[in-house]
């Protein structure tokens, strides 16, 4: 199952990460005081709804604390985004997404509970400089601030060999977590193979799913293959 959300306020933000959600198989219940906005939403959410988030039995009744995650776009309104944040806790919702407008209103619902904070400027103008950085893994899924997944080809000269050989950990820093391949006793469905053992023997057609730092993982990336001189290639699908 993809999960439960639950969506409040329905500006930009709110309305595109609903969307996102529901049309990526989510359950999703979005909340919004505008009328207009609710009724837009209901093609493209589980369920919306129409109250005001900061009452807690409003929200208890429409099953707003029933979620596993919350996300709070309650734009330029911070004393709302306080006391949902603050039910939200108190319900026990453990992963809590916070908008907020600048980083004094950042720190303050942090103390309150949020588990990860949201401000759109910083975190545009930090996803853009690690593109311009590092252009080579623009496809990652950022972790944190230095910190990435990426899924990238076998590179060639690691094919036929293990795991444990290749010591990925020790010569590059990274962590190897995942590879993704084709089930040939399935019908050549794509699998995924999490946490591979040591001794497992990777092949060229393998994705390696792999966890660094942007720098370390950029340089796993950036090997290439110069006519077998003993540096490595990626072997890309066609």
């Amino acid at each position: 199952m993809a999960g439960n959300f639950l969506v409040v306020g329905l500006g930009t933000f709110g309305s595109r990460v609903a969307r996102a959600l529901f049309e990526g198989g989510a359950y999703v219940l979005a909340v919004d005081r505008d009328e207009g906005r609710v009724n837009e939403a209901r093609a493209w959410t589980s369920k919306a709804v129409c109250c005001d988030a900061a009452d807690a039995e409003a929200m208890k009744a429409v099953g707003a604390f029933e979620v596993d995650t919350a996300i709070v776009a309650i734009r330029n309104h911070f004393d709302a985004t306080v006391l949902v944040t603050h039910a939200l806790r108190k319900h026990g919702i453990s992963q809590i997404q916070v908008q907020v407008d600048n980083e004094q209103e950042e720190e303050a619902i942090q103390s309150l509970g949020a588990t990860e904070v949201i401000f759109p400027p910083r975190d545009m103008a930090l996803r853009i400089a690690k593109k311009l950085l590092h252009p080579d893994l623009a496809e990652s899924i950022p972790l944190g601030r230095d910190v990435a997944l990426i899924d990238i080809p076998c590179p060639i000269l690691f094919a036929g060999r293990t795991i444990s050989d290749l010591a990925l950990r020790t010569r590059y820093g990274v962590n190897l977590i995942g590879l993704r391949h084709s089930d040939q006793e399935a019908g050549a469905k794509e699998k995924f193979t999490i946490n591979p053992a040591p001794d497992t023997v990777l092949h060229g057609e393998f994705n390696l799913i792999l966890l660094g730092t942007l720098e370390q993982l950029a340089k796993v990336k950036a090997l290439r293959d110069e006519n077998g001189k003993g540096k490595f290639s990626f072997r890309h699908r066609a």
